[in-house]
């Protein structure tokens, strides 16, 4: 009697730290929003700024990070500094950018802030990524 055997079907090995960011699909869409102010915010980032600038950027929950920095000294004159990464994608043309940074610096001023606004889009081929350990 022939008994054929069922092909594996183990998982695929674990990313490792050489794997290209391309892998995480996740990340990929990511964009990293980073606040530095010298002064606390007067509004939650989790709560209120997370969501309206889930908005903007027309991305998911999970793929916007948003980290409120303090800083002991900053030059200028505005209140907070914004730095965003964020990956291209041919649908973040410079129009597109343009009306975020400007819904974002609407968005700030709502609640009393004003911003210098400073967005790089990068290439993912070109990045490296660590993952979480489980």
């Amino acid at each position: 009697r022939d008994i054929k055997k069922a092909p594996r079907t183990d998982p695929p090995p674990p990313p490792t730290s050489l794997t290209p960011l391309s892998h995480y699909s996740h990340l990929n869409k990511m964009p990293l929003l980073k606040i530095f102010s010298q002064q606390p915010l007067r509004v939650s980032a989790k709560d209120v700024l997370h969501p309206a600038l889930m908005t903007i950027w027309n991305v998911p929950e999970d793929a916007l990070k948003v980290l409120v920095l303090p800083t002991h000294e900053m030059s200028g004159n505005e209140d907070l500094y914004i730095d965003v990464r964020a990956m291209v994608k041919p649908a973040r043309t410079k129009e597109v950018v343009d009306k975020a940074m400007s819904d974002m610096r609407d968005l700030f001023k709502s609640h009393g802030y004003t911003t210098n606004i400073r967005v790089e889009l990068y290439d993912s081929s070109l990045q490296s990524n660590l993952p979480k350990r489980k």
